[in-house]
């Protein structure tokens, strides 16, 4: 028992820290699914569909119970990519900015670290502040692994 209670309490605090974190790690998922029509509240990134662009944001909207950020990230250059930064804002149903901030997507499974690969398209969900009702998600920075780094014009 005694070896147990350290264990839970771990356990505990790793939740605690992990549950609000602007970077997503938590559902990543390789699809070739074709963009979502667009949920109420969320917005459709067609402006960070740059041409030439290493990645796309096909799709960024709030999630059914509206507790989550859904995007997908198409995948678009066989450089190595080190990170993908979605520029995101919260807003309330009246329209008035609750936060703004990068989401960085890295495509962590679980907790391991899986590659970004050149034709993929990838799926990931994000934690959103309470109260929000509306976001909108623009294609912000990417990082590739050699240090170097691409932004939408």
């Amino acid at each position: 028992m005694r070896t147990c209670i350290p264990i839970i309490l771990a356990a505990a605090l790793f939740s605690a820290c992990a549950g609000k974190q602007a970077s997503s790690s938590n559902t990543s998922t390789a699809t070739t699914a074709t963009p979502a029509s667009g949920q109420p509240g969320g917005s459709q990134a067609a402006a960070s569909q740059t041409s030439g662009a290493p990645v796309e944001l096909t799709s960024c909207e709030l999630t059914a119970d509206k507790q989550n950020v859904s995007y997908k990230i198409k995948v678009n250059t066989a450089r190595p990519i080190e990170e993908v930064q979605v520029a995101l804002k919260e807003l309330d149903a009246a329209g008035k900015v609750l936060g703004q901030m990068p989401l960085v997507w890295k495509n962590i499974v679980g907790s391991s670290r899986q590659p970004i690969e050149n034709g993929k398209t990838y799926l990931d969900q994000s934690p959103l502040e309470p109260g929000v009702a509306r976001i909108d998600c623009s294609l912000g920075e990417v990082v590739f692994k050699d240090g170097t780094n691409w932004k939408p014009k």
